[in-house]
């Protein structure tokens, strides 16, 4: 089952990148949970719970940038769970700040759909989360 988990997760990060964050929750379980665990400072900790609360979190992100891009540099196989490995590139529609940085997630992946998508702002906190660093 982990090579159709790697699978899905990669398909989900592309789609993000051409389609926007509905071609990611489409992906998603009806009750998919999304946590950052270690993200941006004002969201730290915050979980968001269930599909359509979560496209509408996405779209609000989405919203705020004149280009936004999540690049997949590497992908992990854990079991049921997939470590993704991501350049986080965009610039800020109303600052014109541009973003380049890290991020690592590990998705947790149930009956071929994305279960629990948990955000770390360090790539090897998300390595070490899955017992792969």
């Amino acid at each position: 089952m982990s090579v159709e988990n790697v699978e899905l997760v990669r398909s989900a990060f592309d789609a993000w990148n051409v389609e926007g964050p509905a071609a990611l929750t489409d992906r998603a379980a009806e009750d998919v949970v999304w946590l950052e665990v270690s993200g941006w400072l004002e969201s730290q900790g915050t979980e968001v719970r269930g599909r359509e609360t979560l496209l509408g979190n996405l779209r609000t992100l989405f919203d705020a940038w004149d280009t936004y891009r999540l690049e997949l540099l590497e992908v992990h196989d854990a079991g049921e769970r997939v470590v993704a490995i991501v350049n986080e590139r965009g610039r800020g529609r109303s600052s014109g700040v541009d973003v380049d940085s890290r991020w690592g997630y590990v998705i947790t992946v149930a009956d071929g759909k994305l279960a629990r998508i948990e955000a770390y702002r360090d790539p090897a906190a998300a390595l070490a989360a899955a017992d792969l660093g």
